[in-house]
Formats: structure tokens, C-alpha cells, sequence
């Protein structure tokens, strides 16, 4: 009595060591794609900012152009005494600063996500 399992004197394998190594090559090659996969979408992941810390950046961003515009305001009134019209002009002057700001940060942004958008497009 004979194995079913014993390769046949023929040709070396049998038809069931064939299915399974070409079963493993397709497995392997599934596996190659889904980890160059992963791998390009966690690099883009790590290099973009969340949601949370780009508001943050623009809202810190927005609020310090003010505070210095007024700060700067507040001592050239206190030495020149000519309170509160500095203070006025600086702390508009620090507003259109920080809406300068925050539009030239968001335009960052923006073509920051556009071009890592289209790289992964191309890949």
C-alpha cells in the first residue's frame, strides 16, 4: 500500500504541493502589496498635521498677532503719552496682521494636503 501522501515517482511533486506553493506565492504576494501599502499611508499620516493642531496653530497664530499689534501700541503710548490712539491703531494693525496670518497658513495648508493628496494618487 502507497501513501497518498508519498510523491509519485513521475515528476517529483505532486499535484497537492503544487496547489499549496502556488496557494503560498499568491498569499505572499497579497501580503507585499497590503505592507507597501500600509507603509505609504502611515508616512503620509505622521507628516500631516491633525485637525485639532492645525485650529490650534491658527487660532495661536491669530491671537499672538493681536497681542503684540496691542503691546506695542500700549508702550508707544505709555512713552509718547498719547494714550489710547496707538493702542487703537496698533491693535487693528495686529487684527489685519493675524487675518494675514492665518489666510497664508491655511493656503499652507491647503497645498501641503493637495500635493501629499496627489502623490498618493500617482502611487
Amino acid at each position: 500500500m502507497t501513501n497518498p501522501d508519498d510523491k509519485p515517482a513521475g515528476n517529483g511533486t505532486s499535484p497537492r504541493q503544487s496547489e499549496t506553493s502556488e496557494l503560498a506565492a499568491r498569499i505572499r504576494k497579497a501580503q507585499e502589496a497590503r505592507a507597501a501599502a500600509n507603509g505609504s499611508q502611515q508616512a503620509s499620516r505622521q507628516g500631516d498635521m491633525s485637525t485639532l493642531a492645525r485650529g490650534l496653530r491658527i487660532g495661536a497664530e491669530f491671537v499672538a498677532a493681536i497681542l503684540v499689534g496691542s503691546g506695542i501700541g500700549y508702550l508707544i503710548d505709555f512713552f509718547a503719552g498719547t494714550s489710547p490712539w496707538a493702542l487703537l491703531i496698533m491693535f487693528m494693525v495686529g487684527f489685519a496682521a493675524g487675518i494675514v496670518n492665518v489666510t497664508r497658513v491655511v493656503a499652507e495648508l491647503n497645498a501641503d494636503k493637495t500635493a501629499s493628496d496627489d502623490a498618493d494618487s500617482v502611487d
